[in-house]
Formats: C-alpha cells, sequence, structure tokens
C-alpha cells in the first residue's frame, strides 16, 4: 500500500503541481486549504502517514496554530509534519534563527523555505517517513 501524504496549502497551483510529484513519486495524496479543513480531511477518513504544511493561509499563520494542535491530538499527533513555507520570499525577512523548529512554538519535524525543487521535495517526504519507521 502506498504511503499516505497530506498537503495543507491554500494555494491550489502548489498543491496540484505537488500531488503530481508525489503522485509520480508512488504517494497518494489528499489535500487540505487550511489547518481547519486538515483536521475534517483527517477526521473524514484519510489516515496520512505523513503531511506537508504551509505556515501562511489565509492571510494568518494558520499552518502553526495547526502544528501544535496536531501535536495535542491523541489520534494525529504522531504524523510526521513537513513545514514548507514562502514567508522569506513573501516578505523579505530570514527566519529568526536558521531552524526554527521548536517543540512548543513551532512543532514540525522538517521546515523547508519555498521555493524547492520536486526532487528536493520528494527526497524530503522519503526522509521524513523513513524517520518515522
Amino acid at each position: 500500500m502506498a504511503s499516505r501524504i497530506l498537503i495543507v496549502d491554500d494555494d491550489a497551483d502548489f498543491v496540484a503541481m505537488t500531488k503530481l510529484a508525489l503522485e509520480a513519486a508512488g504517494y497518494e495524496v489528499g489535500a487540505a486549504v487550511s489547518g481547519d479543513d486538515a483536521m475534517t480531511v483527517l477526521d473524514g477518513g484519510f489516515k496520512a502517514d505523513g503531511m506537508i504544511l504551509d505556515v501562511m493561509m489565509a492571510g494568518r499563520a494558520d499552518g502553526m496554530i495547526a502544528a501544535r494542535k496536531l501535536r495535542k491530538h491523541p489520534t494525529y499527533k504522531s504524523i510526521p509534519i513537513l513545514m514548507l513555507t514562502g514567508m522569506r520570499q513573501a516578505t523579505g525577512f530570514a527566519p529568526i534563527k536558521d531552524d526554527p523548529r521548536d517543540p512548543v512554538f513551532l512543532p514540525v519535524d522538517v521546515f523547508l523555505e519555498k521555493p524547492v525543487t520536486r526532487e528536493k521535495l520528494v527526497a524530503a517526504v522519503q526522509d521524513l517517513l523513513a524517520a518515522k519507521r
């Protein structure tokens, strides 16, 4: 059975391109447009083995909020999260530190900046799932 990845991003073009790349690599892919929508998709039965989560959705840091909610959820807390963001590109500001992950503030497994090549993204998803095993 193919591993399942949930893409959570409000950029329809990014979701479509990422979905094609991941499906070509053998993954089953679901999509959501917000943190709340991701919970709806998961509650609806999509059993994600991993997640690609954007930071900024709907004009706010919805991805950070979603990551925190997922880490507290009894069923979804172990889903590995790859946070992928275009904040640096959109704002011109570099992250506060090179690796902004934090077990409370930003509880994700991998943090990548957009733009990222298809190859690098697929490799990052493979590494994310391998680390879970």
